[in-house]
């Protein structure tokens, strides 16, 4: 389908259902509303509506979230469809965008409208389930496998548009346009921001006091009582906001238009979102999650401190208040961000795709090196393994010629044999992605 400069212009909706999706979405939403009508519908849930307001996105209220219980999510999506019938019918979008919210994609299906998804979290198989099998477009991060996806409902792997990162990567290169909003309720740096577990999460087994614990032990430490830095919570909910408060702890409740992560100098959390803006953003953190972990929190796993234990969650924030100890984490954090897709980015070439505009092709070198072609092979498998296979065609180069460079580099250090249900895979070893990260910034000095 094309744009029609002569016609009426197209008109893509955004089903949001999630705070991630209200930023994931916005950058996204500024760049096409000159090209295209934009509708934007987002249920009352977890101060959604409040971060859209902040942002001066015009959005349309359509549903609510279930809780936690079977009668109440069912009771919620048989409303939320209903409301979603009537105003789709009647708006008549050319597409809809959401992260995995099965009223909206299943309104979409109804109603013939393609509809664009998400994937990232394969501990929610059942609305995965309800979701993927009728998505006409599905962005996926590289940490899964084609067949990974199948399971989940994605019936198609040319509907597949991957994608190298965590999902919180449209935050690469971020740089806000506002002041702190921690000043507002007067805490002062050094700040470590705590964002509470997510309890109403279909995987979610019931709450622990981890979090908790290791706040308490914190706020007895001796830098805390000597006002050497401050603590501010992020509740999910009442109950969550008044243990805190009980604490002493600062709440910041506030929506702002920025993303209050960048203003943070250490993030201790058991929000698995907020733990991963706040990798892509550099900034040291400490993940608390005490339940199975999906494929890209294992992954995020590899690279910040984690533990079920409060006084080990206590030491590693404490280690990483330190100046020094922060701008390690900071830079081998730089050195994998830099490797990851901006997703918004990746949405908006989609887009613009759909739309008929010509999107410029990533341009390759015509004659590489085998030192070229060594990079382009770390590259390939430094933030998710790959058979040998995918790697060729990736490549453009012989079988044979791809076996030659991966012993060499395997036998280097830069790269590892895996083996992952029987079948041999490949991927970069942390040396591997230093070099490539130093091979980097000497070609950008010199293209």
């Amino acid at each position: 389908m094309s744009q029609d400069r002569g016609s009426k212009k197209l008109k893509i909706w955004f089903a949001i259902g999630t705070p991630y999706q209200a930023n994931l979405f916005h950058p996204v939403i500024e760049k096409l509303k000159d090209r295209v009508e934009i509708l934007v519908t987002a249920r009352e849930h977890d101060r959604i509506l409040e971060i859209l307001d902040a942002k001066k996105i015009s959005y349309k209220v359509v549903g609510k979230h279930g809780g936690s219980t079977l009668y109440g999510k069912l009771s919620a999506y048989a409303e939320t469809l209903s409301g979603f019938v009537q105003l789709i019918n009647a708006e008549k979008p050319n597409l809809m965008l959401t992260e995995r919210w099965p009223e909206a994609v299943r309104t979409a299906f109804g109603l013939n409208i393609p509809s664009w998804t998400l994937f990232y979290d394969e501990r929610e198989f059942h609305v995965n389930r309800m979701v993927f099998p009728l998505s006409n477009k599905v962005f996926a991060p590289s940490f899964y496998t084609s067949k990974e996806l199948h399971e989940h409902g994605v019936l198609e792997e040319s509907s597949i548009v991957w994608f190298k990162g965590f999902h919180t990567t449209y935050l690469k290169g971020y740089r806000p346009s506002s002041r702190d909003p921690f000043n507002e309720i007067g805490a002062s740096h050094p700040l470590v921001l705590v964002r509470t577990e997510p309890r109403f999460a279909s995987f979610f087994p019931g709450e622990k006091p981890v979090l908790e614990e290791a706040v308490r032990m914190l706020m007895g430490s001796t830098d805390y009582r000597r006002g050497g830095f401050s603590i501010v919570a992020v509740p999910r909910d009442g109950n969550q906001r008044e243990r805190f408060e009980k604490m002493g702890i600062p709440i910041f409740n506030t929506a702002t238009p920025e993303n209050p992560v960048f203003f943070a100098d250490v993030v201790l959390g058991a929000a698995e979102t907020m733990l991963m803006e706040a990798f892509v953003l550099c900034k040291p953190c400490v993940s608390g999650i005490y339940w199975p972990e999906s494929k890209p929190v294992k992954e995020l796993h590899k690279h910040v401190p984690h533990s079920n234990n409060p006084q080990e969650l206590c030491s590693e924030t404490l280690r990483l208040i330190d100046p020094d100890k922060a701008e390690s984490f900071k830079r081998r954090a730089r050195r994998m961000v830099d490797l990851m897709d901006n997703i918004a980015e990746k949405i908006e070439r989609e887009l613009l795709l759909f739309l008929g505009e010509k999107v410029t092709a990533k341009k390759y070198r015509l004659r590489r090196s085998e030192l070229d072609l060594c990079m382009e092979l770390i590259e390939a498998v430094s933030l998710s393994p790959s058979k040998l296979t995918p790697l060729m065609y990736s490549l453009g180069i012989s079988y044979n010629k791809l076996r030659a460079l991966v012993r060499k580099l395997v036998n280097k250090g830069l790269m590892m044999e895996t083996i992952i249900d029987g079948d041999k895979y490949y991927r970069a070893t942390d040396q591997g992605v230093e070099l490539l990260f130093n091979y980097r910034k000497i070609r950008n000095v010199l293209d």
